[in-house]
């Protein structure tokens, strides 16, 4: 299992850094323009993924969400976020992932699951919002839209080989 979440943490931070790489390139009028989707825009939706992430990140740690800090909004703070989760994941030993972690949800209902099912809802989460991303810059008629697939990571990863 460990093989598989920490393969899962790599891919998580490789998809999310070609798509913030992608977006970084274009200007807040386009990151802003109101689109129909679960998130009206490429930024609100990059928003949700970050703090998405860094509730799943404390949730997993066990210690208490600590929300990013107001005027945060550009693609940056979604890698930092990214790349800690990564880092933290791949310290994680089996025991460690098949511990039953407590949380609270947004809503204060309490949970306890093992460590590896809240990391795998997480990376989950993240490629379907990516996925929404992908949708969001073809409305906006963007071009060289990465491919975030998991099926590319391992391709690459096997090129490298």
């Amino acid at each position: 299992m460990k093989e598989i979440i920490h393969h899962y943490a790599a891919y998580d931070l490789w998809a999310n850094t070609r798509m913030v790489e992608r977006l970084q390139r274009e200007d807040d009028t386009v990151l802003d323009r109101h689109v129909k989707s679960s998130f009206p825009s490429l930024r609100l939706t990059v928003l949700h993924l970050r703090d998405a992430g860094n509730a799943w990140y404390h949730r997993v740690s066990g210690r208490p969400i600590i929300p990013f800090a107001e005027g945060q909004n550009g693609m940056d703070p979604l890698l930092k976020q990214s790349v800690a989760m990564n880092d933290m994941v791949r310290g994680m030993e089996e025991e460690r992932l098949l511990e039953r972690v407590s949380y609270t949800n947004l809503k204060g209902d309490p949970f306890t699951q093992p460590r590896w099912q809240m990391l795998m809802h997480c990376f989950n989460h993240a490629s379907y919002h990516r996925g929404q991303l992908v949708t969001i810059m073809r409305q906006l008629d963007l071009g060289e839209v990465p491919n975030t697939d998991l099926i590319g990571y391992q391709r690459l990863l096997l090129a490298k080989s």
